[in-house]
């Protein structure tokens, strides 16, 4: 059962058993920890927030070694959805590593098929999978972030957009790519997912028995030894960024996340508001700060 079909039938089940009180929650991001409340503080280039009807869904990493950076987060004690269990994008030529969390997840995306990923990007020539993927040497930012949209409608996603389908999505769904990410590569990409695919978050870990029995394995890549839970707040920095754009200004007009310009790209999470207290830098092999 790859990662797809699971949160199709965990979508299913539990919209039939919505009367009888087992609800997955939608949850907004909590406030953020003290820490990144004073990097926001601190951040003067970021513009104004905007209201939308965005929230974040989950986020990516490009990555070129991707054996060498899941082990990076597992030894300090997150723990991965087994290789075999993940989801690989079918005729896309990408596969990640994932980690899930109660409202999110993280993925490191790469390409597992160069010949099925060329073919796909002579088609979608207007995405920024071939820019991303190779981040190493066009400096492009090798984040993603992924949205929801509340009640979900098209016409409420605030910038241009250029619409994508592929074999492993359901028939007639379309995931909706930012046209801004293929021409300003400094920029994380930026999309949005439709409701069959949209991640489904949990309050506690407790709320975890409502994923079906024959999913229960599913259950245990919520659970890390370093004690995460929840995803509190996220900031990517990205060089010569312009944070003026109609897609930056939608992202952070978003709360608990923040793209602001730096030296160098990198994604700095905070979980259950950095309580903690400890910190993770994992440069260079990868681009990321944990807080937990």
């Amino acid at each position: 059962m790859n990662k797809n079909k699971f949160l199709k039938t965990v979508n299913q089940t539990f919209k039939t058993n919505t009367r009888n009180c087992i609800v997955i929650l939608i949850l907004v991001f909590n406030l953020s920890s003290c820490n990144s409340k004073n990097n926001k503080k601190d951040t003067n280039e970021i513009t104004e927030n905007v209201l939308t009807d965005l929230m974040v869904d989950h986020f990516n990493i490009w990555v070129k070694n991707p054996k060498k950076a899941k082990e990076l987060l597992t030894n300090i004690g997150f723990t991965a959805v087994p290789d075999s269990l993940s989801q690989i994008h079918k005729g896309q030529g990408t596969t990640g590593r994932y980690f899930y969390f109660l409202n999110g997840y993280l993925e490191l995306i790469f390409v597992y098929n160069q010949n099925e990923f060329d073919k796909n990007n002579s088609i979608h020539k207007d995405l920024d999978f071939v820019e991303r993927a190779n981040f190493d040497k066009n400096g492009a930012s090798p984040f993603g972030i992924a949205l929801k949209v509340k009640e979900y409608n098209i016409e409420k996603i605030p910038f241009k957009k250029v619409s994508y389908h592929q074999d492993w999505m359901e028939e007639n769904a379309n995931i909706y790519a930012a046209k801004n990410s293929k021409k300003n590569l400094k920029e994380p990409s930026v999309f949005v997912v439709y409701p069959e695919i949209e991640w489904q978050r949990f309050e506690t870990l407790a709320d975890l028995k409502n994923i079906p029995d024959e999913y229960a394995i599913w259950r245990e890549f919520y659970k890390h030894k370093n004690g995460a839970k929840k995803i509190t707040d996220i900031i990517i920095t990205s060089n010569d960024l312009d944070v003026k754009t109609e897609t930056i200004k939608a992202v952070n007009g978003i709360k608990n996340i923040i793209v602001k310009k730096g030296k160098e790209h990198l994604m700095e999470l905070y979980f259950d508001h950095n309580i903690q207290g400890k910190s993770y830098d994992l440069r260079p092999e990868l681009p990321l700060v944990i807080n937990l």
